[in-house]
């Protein structure tokens, strides 16, 4: 008997909450079409054995930030020693994408000091 309140309250509560993000999602195109720039990002990611989620990780970052708006300068991929084919998968990444860079940990702090001189 109360079934159909509920349900009919649950509806208007998902109809309202819709609503509410795609008035959100309206008014942050209009901003950015106003031209309020978005921020610039440089990622490290380092990993260890993570052969099966390295890809999905940073392929949903790249998706991410292009969804958002926001410029994505670099994202570099650090293998901490994996005896997976973790490295083979951040190589192939590293190859299809031009701002993504493949390091070993010994390469990174040379790699990051050149990156800050870069931005000064």
């Amino acid at each position: 008997m109360y079934i159909d309140t509920y349900l009919a309250i649950a509806l208007w509560i998902f109809g309202i909450f819709g609503f509410i993000c795609f008035v959100v999602l309206v008014l942050r195109d209009i901003s950015s079409a106003l031209g309020n720039k978005k921020g610039s990002f440089n990622v490290v990611i380092t990993a260890q054995n993570q052969e099966d989620v390295i890809e999905g990780i940073v392929r949903g970052f790249i998706l991410k930030t292009a969804v958002d708006g926001d410029s994505l300068v670099n994202i570099v991929l650090v293998d901490v020693g994996s005896y997976d084919d973790t490295p083979k998968v951040m190589e192939r990444l590293a190859r299809q994408y031009p701002y993504i860079k493949f390091l070993k940990p010994g390469e990174l702090c040379g790699y990051l000091t050149k990156l800050i001189q870069g931005f000064k």
